[in-house]
Parts: C-alpha cells; sequence; structure tokens
C-alpha cells in the first residue's frame, strides 16, 4: 500500500472528519510497504475520536509496539492506552506507548509495574482501618496529601519486580497518613511568631525569602520524623519495606548533590537504626526528631536554623521530593479541611437542632426565648443550654464525652452526635460555638408552623380515618379499631440534601445513567403487517392455509415495541424512635438518592413516613405524593425526617393500599423500609402484631399491589418471610450499605 492510498484510507477511517493532509501524511508514511498494516490501521476508528492527539502518537509508535507484541494482542495494548488516557490524560497515554516491553508486556507477565486500579480494593481499607476515618484514594500525577484524599500515581515502575512495586504504594500511602496523623500541617506556632494558628505552615514558608527552600526543608525533617513515627506504629511494614528504601537511598549517589537536603533525603530512605550515620551534619537532627515527643514545632524550629546554611549551599537544591514522600501541598490541605469543617458543623447544628426538639425542657426554654448564651458558652442562671464536656477515664479506648446541659438538667448526648463533636474538636473547631445555632436553628423551625415537635396536637391533621386490625385469635377483624390521621412534616431548612449529593456525586451519576437505560421496555409483538423480522410461525400458518386451500394471512412479520414504563411506587418509611442517630441519617440519604435516579427513570412514586402510639394515635407523614414534583420543599421535608415513636405497621400499609385504590398503573409497588419488626406501646407486638401486618399485606396483594420490604433489623429473617414472602424482602448487613443498596433493589425490582 502506497502512500497516497494510505492517506485515502485514514481519510474514510476518520470520516466526516477532515484532518490536515500534511499530518496525515507525516503519521502514515513510515507503514509503507508495512506488513500488519491493516491491523495497524483497524485501530484507528478507536483511538481517533478519543484523541486526535493520541491517534497520531499511535501511529508513530505502534511499528516499534509489534516488535513485542503480537498483531493479535494490537487491540488489548490499544485499549489499555486508552485507559491510561482516561486516568492520567494524553501525557500519561503517551508515557506508557514508549516503553511497550516495560509497561505493557512485563506487566502481562506479572512483572515490573503496578496500577492503582489493581491495589486500589484492598488498598482503601488497609488506609481507612489506619486512619479511621473516611480517607479516600485518587489518581494524580504527583504525590500528596489534602488530609482527606491521598493521591497517587495512576501506575508505578520505580522498581524491577511488581511486587516491589506494590509494596512500594503500600508506602507512600503509609507516609502520607502519617503526614496527617503528625499534625504536619497544622503545626502549633514557633513561640516567637505570631501568625495564625490555622494556616500557621503556609505564613512560616512566606516569611522567609525562599519559600520553596523552607518548604522543602521542612517536608523533608517531616518526613525523617515519619520514619520514626511509622517505625514505632507500623513495625512490620518498616521491616517489609527496608529494602525498597535501601534500593532508593542507592539511587540518590552522593556524587550527584551534596548539599543538606541531598543528605536529609538519604537519612529518610534509611531504617531508623542507620539514619543517624549518613552524615555528620544531620546526627543532632536526626536525634532530635526520633524523640517520641518529637512535633511539627520541632521541625519548624530545625528549618530556621538549617535555612541560611542550606541557602548558602552552591547546588541545585529544590530536587525532587523522594517517591514516597511526596510533595506539601499546604493549599490543598488548607481548602479540604474547610470544606470539611463546613460540611461537619451543619450536620451538627441541624442534628443538635432535631434533638433538642424532641426535649420537652429544651422546647420549653426555645420556645419562651429563654436562650441567651453566647456560643453555647455563658450561663445566665439557669434558664441557657450549654453544651459541657466530661474527661476521658483513664482507659486507652475512652473518649471524652459530651453533655448537654439544659438549666440544672444533664443529659449525654446521642452516639451521632458524639462523634461529630469529636470530629469538630480534630478541626480544632470547639462544638461549644455551635449550640446557640442550633437553638435558634430550632425556634426558627418551630416559628415556621406546626410539625416540628413530637407532640401530635401541634401537628397539621390533613385527614383521619379508622381502619380494621386483624386478630388471628379470632380469626377475624376488629372493625374500625385503629384511627390514622395522615399528617405533613414541616419542611425544615438545612444543608442535608446537598451534603449528601455532594457526598454520593459519583454513586449519583452512575444510577442516573443506569435509570436511564431502564426508562423504556421492549416487547416483541407477533403477527403484524410490517415489521423488523419474519415472524416464522405466522409464516408456516400461512402457507399451510395456502396448501388447504384457504386464503393465506398478510400478518407475518415481528415488531419490536419499545412502552414507556407505567409503574407506580409508594415507600413507607419507618420513623420509629428506633431509627435515631445513623440509621435514621442512612434512610434519608438512601431517599436521596433515590429520589434523585427516579427523576430520571420517570416513574411515578411516593414518599410516606409512618410512626404512632396506641390504636387511636397512628400516624403516616406525608413528604411527596405520588403525582407531586420533586421540588426542593420535598428534599427540605426528607431533611426533616427525624425519630417519633412506635412501628404499628398495619394500619400505615392499609392507608398506602386505600391512595393506589385511585392510581391507575400496570405495575404497583409498596417498598417499606423498616429497621425492626411492628410493636406498639400496648400490647401491639409478637405474633399479634405480625400477624396483623401480614393480613395487610395480603389485603395489599389481593387489590395488585406488590409489597416489598428493605430491613436492616438482624432477626428480620425470624419473621419477614412469614409476613411478605420468602422472595419480597431483602436484609442489609449494614446500616451503610442501605444508600448504596436501596437503589439498586428499586432496579431489580422494576426491570
Amino acid at each position: 500500500m502506497n502512500l497516497e492510498q494510505l492517506t485515502e484510507r485514514f481519510f474514510e477511517l476518520v470520516a466526516p472528519d477532515l484532518p490536515n493532509s500534511w499530518e496525515v501524511e507525516d503519521a502514515v508514511e513510515h507503514l509503507v510497504n508495512e506488513p500488519a498494516v491493516d491491523a495497524i490501521l483497524a485501530q484507528v476508528p478507536v483511538i481517533w475520536p478519543v484523541s486526535n492527539s493520541l491517534c497520531y502518537n499511535y501511529l508513530g509508535q505502534v511499528t516499534q509496539a509489534l516488535t513485542c507484541i503480537e498483531q493479535a494482542e494490537l487491540s488489548a495494548w490499544v485499549n489499555e492506552t486508552l485507559d491510561h488516557y482516561e486516568v492520567g490524560g494524553l501525557r500519561a497515554a503517551q508515557q506508557f506507548m514508549t516503553d511497550v516491553e516495560r509497561n505493557y508486556v512485563c506487566h502481562l507477565r506479572g512483572e515490573s509495574g503496578a496500577r492503582l486500579q489493581e491495589i486500589q480494593g484492598w488498598m482503601l481499607p488497609y488506609i481507612q482501618g489506619l486512619s479511621g476515618a473516611d480517607l479516600e484514594l485518587a489518581p494524580a500525577r504527583a504525590v500528596y496529601t489534602d488530609t482527606r484524599t491521598i493521591y497517587l500515581p495512576h501506575e508505578l515502575n520505580e522498581l524491577p519486580a511488581r511486587e516491589d512495586n506494590i509494596l512500594l504504594y503500600k508506602l507512600i500511602v503509609a507516609y502520607q497518613w502519617a503526614f496527617c496523623q503528625m499534625r504536619t500541617f497544622f503545626p502549633a506556632p514557633l513561640p516567637e511568631s505570631r501568625g495564625q494558628a490555622e494556616k500557621y505552615l503556609q505564613h512560616f514558608f512566606d516569611s522567609f525569602p525562599d519559600p520553596v527552600l523552607v518548604g522543602r526543608l521542612y517536608h523533608g525533617l517531616e518526613t525523617l520524623r515519619a520514619g520514626f513515627f511509622l517505625h514505632r506504629e507500623l513495625p512490620g511494614l518498616m521491616r517489609a519495606t527496608e529494602r525498597i528504601r535501601r534500593i532508593l537511598h542507592a539511587s540518590l549517589s552522593p556524587d550527584q548533590s551534596k548539599g543538606l537536603l541531598a543528605e536529609l533525603d538519604r537519612a529518610c530512605c534509611l531504617p531508623v537504626q542507620d539514619a543517624a550515620e549518613t552524615t555528620i551534619r544531620l546526627k543532632d537532627v536526626v536525634k532530635e526528631l526520633g524523640r517520641v515527643n518529637a512535633s511539627a514545632q520541632d521541625s519548624l524550629r530545625l528549618s530556621r536554623l538549617l535555612y541560611e546554611p542550606t541557602a548558602r549551599e552552591e547546588e541545585d537544591y529544590i530536587s525532587p521530593p523522594l517517591i514516597f514522600q511526596g510533595e506539601l501541598h499546604p493549599a490543598a490541605v488548607y481548602k479540604a479541611r474547610e470544606q470539611q469543617g463546613k460540611i461537619i458543623s451543619d450536620t451538627f447544628v441541624e442534628a443538635l437542632s432535631l434533638h433538642l426538639l424532641h426535649l420537652p425542657e429544651a422546647r420549653e426554654r426555645v420556645e419562651s426565648g429563654e436562650e441567651k448564651g453566647e456560643g453555647g458558652s455563658e450561663a445566665v442562671g439557669d434558664r441557657t443550654i450549654v453544651l459541657d464536656r466530661r474527661p476521658a477515664e483513664p482507659k486507652e479506648d475512652a473518649k471524652e464525652t459530651f453533655y448537654l446541659r439544659i438549666g440544672n438538667e444533664s443529659s449525654e448526648l446521642p452516639d451521632d452526635l458524639q462523634e461529630m463533636a469529636r470530629a469538630l474538636d480534630l478541626l480544632d473547631m470547639k462544638p461549644e460555638r455551635f449550640v446557640t445555632s442550633a437553638v435558634g436553628r430550632a425556634g426558627h423551625s418551630m416559628a415556621d408552623g406546626p410539625g416540628g415537635g413530637p407532640n401530635a396536637d401541634e401537628k397539621a391533621v390533613v385527614h383521619a380515618q379508622s381502619y380494621d386490625e386483624w386478630d388471628y385469635r379470632r380469626n377475624g377483624f376488629r372493625k374500625n379499631w385503629c384511627m390514622l390521621s395522615e399528617q405533613e412534616i414541616v419542611p425544615v431548612r438545612s444543608n442535608f440534601v446537598p451534603v449528601t449529593l455532594a457526598r454520593y456525586h459519583g454513586r449519583i451519576v452512575r444510577l442516573r445513567h443506569q435509570f436511564e437505560m431502564m426508562r423504556n421496555q421492549e416487547r416483541f409483538l407477533r403477527r403484524q403487517r410490517d415489521g423488523d423480522d419474519i415472524d416464522l410461525d405466522a409464516l408456516v400458518e400461512s402457507l399451510a392455509d395456502t396448501k388447504a386451500g384457504l386464503p393465506p394471512s398478510d400478518r407475518l412479520f415481528i415488531r419490536l415495541q419499545r412502552d414507556e414504563r407505567d409503574i407506580a411506587v409508594l415507600f413507607l418509611v419507618d420513623m420509629s424512635n428506633s431509627t435515631e442517630g445513623w440509621v435514621g441519617t442512612a434512610i434519608k440519604e438512601s431517599l436521596v438518592l433515590l429520589c434523585e435516579a427516579m427523576e430520571t427513570l420517570g416513574d411515578r412514586y411516593g414518599i410516606y413516613g409512618f410512626s404512632g402510639m396506641r390504636r387511636l394515635r397512628c400516624e403516616v407523614f406525608h413528604i411527596k405524593h405520588l403525582d407531586e414534583m420533586y421540588t426542593e420543599e420535598v428534599r427540605q421535608r426528607i431533611g426533616a425526617i427525624a425519630p417519633r415513636e412506635y412501628t404499628r405497621m398495619a394500619p400505615a400499609i392499609r392507608h398506602m393500599t386505600s391512595l393506589f385504590q385511585t392510581v391507575d398503573a400496570r405495575i404497583r409497588l409498596l417498598i417499606t423500609l423498616s429497621d425492626g419488626k411492628p410493636e406498639d406501646y400496648d400490647d401491639y407486638k409478637g405474633e399479634y402484631a405480625i400477624e396483623d401486618t401480614r393480613h395487610a399485606l395480603l389485603e395489599a396483594r389481593s387489590a395488585g399491589i406488590h409489597p416489598f420490604c428493605i430491613t436492616i433489623d438482624q432477626h428480620a429473617h425470624d419473621y419477614m418471610a412469614h409476613m411478605y414472602g420468602r422472595d419480597n424482602y431483602i436484609f442489609i448487613d449494614d446500616v451503610n450499605k442501605l444508600p448504596a443498596k436501596m437503589p439498586e433493589v428499586y432496579r431489580v425490582l422494576t426491570t
């Protein structure tokens, strides 16, 4: 194939695009008389739509690649290249293509490089277990952390063996975690300084003529301190990586760089027992940072002492950081910390305000406007609401406990508020500062109208009606036994939904895509006058009719019919007092994720909560009607969902069945979210409650409604199969999995 033919073929493959002819000729010129030209050009339509530049790079590298791989492997190599492009951009893909033997062939043989995508599955639980927090891992061109995410290269080829590169990933992650634990980014200001405590590190760097140099120096000292820290905390890892660090030490030849920073880098690479022997000048530094009580403040002081002699050295002292050391990005840390603090503080204020609304003594203070404390720290007589803290008991795992003092009464905060208060403490944001805001929000919620508190007489009743109750002992109904009132949940202005959307952004995008694909249903219509294919059964019958002397049918085709979904679903949410804490939060997050995905799908759906106390006070709470738009007000109602009283489930199910009577839909679903078995304050418990609920579900089925339950009760198997049927419920063993599982359950139920 000559050059003209190659060029013409290329234009055919990328049509309707019209690249410059001279660029195309340059790219394909060396492929003249290439035996594998057809296989090479077959990959052009795959790469060109992704990146034109990458396609030209591919054409330039492919002949060299074919010296290492077979033609049959070309497609797999291209796919790997595109994976690198999508993760790391054009430069990462170009680097991958330049060394096929090392980056691709060796990887296929299990040699050399390791990829973040391959090790992330077990590395993420490892680092989250170390930190006890939701640290994330993400690909990036440089190694660094913002204390919320550890950024890693999407592939490591630093060492000859793949196992060593995997271990190097682990070492990098450990060092970045150590920087977070040692407060490298938030050192206490030096005594002689007056910098802002929150952003003191950046102020410290900016106070020197060369901020980059002092930053690199401080980072090296902290890396040395991190080595001692990890030796104490993770001795097994440091022993396992000793050989790797010695290899990295050997690569830092003394002949290449003789400055203080180079000596510091070499000291950081060696095991702690050998670090002090690397250099006489840094011997005292190594000794000081090796102390158990050494702090980031010591590294600041040493940076100041070493700055002048380092700056005087005639060398290129701004050398690249060590691979496991990474880079220091204080600005990224401050931004992540600010975002995290905003989310936790807003959530804390919202949760504390809801907690106050359910404490009668607090409601009395809030309603009378007697709260006068400033920032929750000043008490005026016995009328203020104050957040107190008690020191931890002298145990290793003991944690400081927070109490809410209302006048002279004191009660311990629920576990979820305790955790948020401790998280605020770790961010140097005292939780006491937010009590006044919580009290104000609670008062504002009550000022907006009824529905904010737990008392039934304060709620806006939309309508009330009676329902029968099934008594299995007499095999009959108790007529008009339960009184159920449908009530409004007053929207509460909060940031619950925005925070949830930000937290689950990636999952919501995937859910929307999955639900988009479910929008239309397909079925084949047989015996049509026109269609997409021949209906063989109809054709055989037509031929038989012709042979028999009968008039043949003209309905001989099959047509693919795409039908719009005709589904209506009601979600019934357990709002009993047992859902307080993380259970209730997970349920609300699940509803947010589901609503966001359902808006893409187009199915009609409504959301109601249920609770109550005794048969004359059963309650259903309107959150979203079937035909109601998913508005900001609905989002605020979801954020206002809070624990109420007991779990008398059957009246709520019968009410949902009555709501469905006016709904015309081919499929009608009733999905219940609950954390326990049906139970009420009176004798409504045990077998009686289970049988009444089961009968209510049978009534729903006889009305053409398909009930399903999502439960987190560990003992659900004992009674759920009896109430719902073996395949009509699912048990979630971890409440934190509920937001991910609930949309998936709905997708399966309606596909």
